[in-house]
């Protein structure tokens, strides 16, 4: 029974407590109304300062720093040929380079095939044009790639007798499709070329191309025709790999050289001197971001520095603004019982600021990842297919937080009754 006159005093203390705060925070949006020009930049700087940032971050770690969906991705390479005499970076490959890689080389334990062709798609509503990749049966098994429904393009699915089998992308599946989990089964016409759809592809980069579907070769009456088949100048055709146990990739790239030496000397006519055919091994991560990587750390460097002038430029205007109000400070203080209290009121006005430019930066950061993504996706497929990260907002808006006290303890305040 003791105890209780000290529970009411607390949850009185409580109370009033939680009025003269109320009373602040009034007053602050009052003072932040009159001084429109003055709110309207703050907030606006700030909020550039934290969406800017946060939306580069995000599309700097969705593209050069996210794990590859891919199983073992550190084994994934992506093989490329160049004819720098000819002024081509990538000159892709043909099939018969291609088996003679696969019976040349023991670093690499499996080669696969990607292509693409773009047939009119039917039986899955209107009749579309589609991307469409064309794989061998070793793709999905190097790539490490599993379905998100039903199976992929497997070795049964190799040979001119196969019957034709088509996987859908995620993003076609979940986007033209409404995520029709019945599309399993179903028989469409590739052209004139029938084929069973037997999966979806779980989420992945769609790389080397941005495919809607992916076929086997029996589905493009061009890869099964003597001009796909026997001429090794016909390149059409990009080459991925996946190490052998044991292996790295200097010992990769050592007996690649070998092997495209070896094939050049055989075909002379094919590999003149002049065009500088060249072979080179990646890995897959790399050979995604390459292009991305010095322009997205740029930004990193540049939206950095963006939050940085944008903090100082809010420090900067709210301590003009503190030297600008010294007369209005000083009947505060003469008339509020402490300098604490006059404090407390500058911090209430600082937080409604600075949470304020923190709340419109988490709304502007969405569209900027939008926006920023279309531009990264001109450099990496990777830009496609990821979402906004909450860390650097979470940052942002403490950083902001922690400013907003430190505008209401720095400026020097007189005392009351001077």
């Amino acid at each position: 029974m003791a105890q209780q006159p000290s529970s009411a005093n607390n949850t009185a203390d409580h109370v009033r407590a939680s009025g003269v705060w109320a009373r602040d925070f009034q007053f602050a949006f009052r003072q932040l109304r009159r001084n429109p020009g003055f709110t309207l930049a703050a907030v606006l700087t700030l909020a550039l300062g934290i969406g800017a940032n946060a939306a580069i971050f995000s599309v700097v770690r969705g593209v050069l720093l996210r794990p590859l969906p891919n199983d073992d991705e550190v084994r994934l390479l992506y093989l490329r040929q160049s004819a720098q005499g000819l002024g081509v970076e990538n000159a892709w490959f043909s099939v018969p380079e291609i088996n003679d890689l696969r019976g040349r080389l023991t670093t690499v334990s499996r080669l696969s095939e990607f292509s693409t062709t773009q047939p009119t798609l039917f039986g899955l509503g209107e009749p579309r044009e589609v991307r469409s990749g064309v794989v061998d049966g070793r793709f999905f098994e190097v790539m490490g790639l599993q379905p998100a429904l039903g199976r992929l393009v497997g070795p049964e699915d190799d040979g001119p007798k196969a019957a034709g089998v088509v996987v859908l992308t995620h993003r076609f599946w979940t986007g033209a499709l409404g995520s029709d989990p019945t599309v399993i089964g179903k028989v469409v016409r590739l052209g004139a070329q029938a084929a069973t759809v037997i999966g979806v592809l779980e989420q992945s980069a769609p790389y080397p191309e941005e495919t809607e579907i992916i076929a086997n070769i029996v589905t493009s009456p061009h890869h099964l025709s003597a001009t796909m088949v026997t001429e090794r100048e016909h390149r059409m055709t990009e080459v991925f790999g996946r190490m052998a146990p044991g292996a790295d990739l200097q010992a990769v790239r050592a007996e690649l050289q070998t092997a495209y030496d070896g094939m050049t000397r055989e075909f002379p006519a094919v590999y003149t001197p002049h065009a500088h055919f060249q072979v080179s091994a990646v890995p897959l991560r790399e050979q995604l971001t390459a292009r991305a990587r010095t322009i997205l750390l740029v930004l990193l460097g540049a939206s950095s520095l963006i939050f940085i002038i944008a903090c100082a430029n809010v420090v900067n205007l709210v301590l003009a603004r503190t030297v600008r109000r010294e007369s209005e400070l000083a009947v505060r203080a003469a008339i509020l019982p402490s300098t604490m209290a006059v404090r407390r009121t500058l911090l209430a006005e600082s937080l409604v600021l600075c949470g304020l430019g923190a709340l419109a930066g988490v709304v502007i950061a969405q569209p900027m990842v939008t926006l920023l993504a279309r531009f990264a996706a001109r450099y990496s497929v990777r830009a496609l297919d990821f979402q906004l990260d909450s860390t650097p907002l979470v940052l942002g808006v403490v950083l902001a937080l922690i400013a907003a006290v430190l505008l209401a303890f720095v400026p020097s305040l007189p005392s009351p009754g001077t």
